[in-house]
């Protein structure tokens, strides 16, 4: 027999006694299995209010917004402010070249000199008039003067009250053109001014530069308010009957790990955009520290449901066994864990708040419950299992 064949032979009868001793060897009774300790790490369960969080991307948008724009065309002479300045109400922003709109005023101005001029020989006129009709009716009465003289000073004193009134409009209009020349003048020096109680507001946007010409209505700043600022998001179905006007929420600016600033629900859109399904919601948002701005993306959490007291346990608590969700609870007295099936509420990032039952109570395994099954012991340090104080109530 050669060498080779000799291993072969000797690694087949191994592997025969190996299976022979496997198939022999007795089953670990369930005795034996309930004296193994498994290793666990346990914390109590806590009652305390909590929330369901349900957080939304949106974006934050100034909660007012004021476009700069001229009523009039003309060629930038000054801009007064700059991006991040803060105006008050009734501040010069922006100043027009106003040398064609003060020649304006002076044209209306010598308009008016006319006017009253001609309205003066109007009333010249039409006195003379009232003189020569009374005198040729005089005349007539005592049969001097003929019927067609009479009728002649009739006749001219008509077409002179008719010229006093066509003067008198005239001056009307003569001090409309003044009115409107001045009102234009005044378009070239543009104010900050805007409705509601903010005294103060930001310039958010500037689109010009001295010498630049420009035609009405053309932007040329945008002063935005953002104390507060307005979150915008977009809501489902789900969470839209929950929701309503003056309810809290908060917000985490994305990328944050923690939300940082309080929020309280504004608006609510009536209705759903057929196409996402979702509905628009606008919240009213604290900026006071000034660390928030327009166009950043923030996540919202609402509240969809507040539980008070409720039985709260950590996250990685929760095991699932026979197809029921449920915690090890530990019999300290016993040694052993039990499993206590539950109805979880909500879940949050750390800790779950547990609908039923509401009695559950006692020290819940967060640690090794991969290995444990309902009765089986378990090894934890009593001294660590006690007061802990409870994270803060997300």
């Amino acid at each position: 027999m050669t060498t080779r064949r000799l291993l072969v032979v000797l690694g087949v009868a191994a592997l025969v006694a190996a299976a022979l001793y496997w198939w022999s060897a007795p089953e670990p009774t369930e005795a034996a299995a309930a004296t193994r300790e498994v290793a666990v790490e346990i914390t109590p369960v806590e009652r305390a209010a909590i929330d369901d969080l349900r957080e939304f991307s949106g974006s934050l948008e100034a909660s007012a917004r004021l476009t700069v724009a001229p009523k009039i065309a003309g060629q930038i002479e000054r801009v007064t402010v700059d991006i991040g300045d803060t105006v008050a109400r009734g501040d010069l922003l922006v100043t027009l070249d106003d040398n064609e709109y003060r020649q304006a005023l002076a044209e209306a101005d010598a308009q008016l000199e006319v006017a009253r001029a001609e309205l003066d020989r109007a009333e010249s006129d039409a006195a003379n008039a009232r003189r020569t009709l009374s005198r040729v009716r005089s005349l007539n009465d005592k049969g001097i003067a003929p019927d067609a003289e009479l009728d002649e000073a009739e006749s001219q004193g008509a077409n002179a009250r008719s010229a006093l009134s066509v003067a008198r409009a005239g001056i009307a209009e003569a001090r409309a053109r003044v009115e409107t020349a001045r009102v234009r003048l005044g378009y070239t020096e543009i104010h900050a001014d805007w409705p509601g109680a903010d005294g103060e507001r930001v310039v958010g946007e500037r689109s010009v530069e001295p010498g630049d010409t420009v035609a009405a209505n053309t932007s040329l700043l945008s002063v935005v308010s953002v104390t507060p600022l307005t979150a915008v998001i977009q809501v489902p179905e789900a969470i839209y009957t929950q929701l309503a006007v003056g309810r809290s929420a908060r917000l985490r600016v994305a990328g944050a790990a923690e939300a940082t600033h309080g929020a309280v629900i504004e608006r609510i859109a009536p209705v759903f955009d057929p196409d996402t399904r979702r509905a628009r919601v606008e919240l009213s948002v604290d900026n006071d520290g000034g660390r928030l701005a327009p166009g950043m993306f923030v996540r919202i959490g609402l509240v969809a449901e507040h539980l008070e007291a409720a039985p709260v346990v950590p996250r990685a608590a929760l095991v699932e066994r026979g197809g029921e969700t449920g915690v090890f609870l530990v019999d300290e007295a016993a040694g052993v864990a039990r499993f206590h099936a539950v109805e979880v509420a909500f879940r949050n990032r750390e800790r779950a708040a547990i609908r039923s039952p509401a009695s559950l109570d006692g020290q819940v395994v967060t640690l090794g419950q991969a290995q444990l099954e309902d009765g089986i012991a378990v090894d934890f340090d009593a001294g660590d299992s006690g007061d802990a104080e409870p994270p803060a109530t997300p």
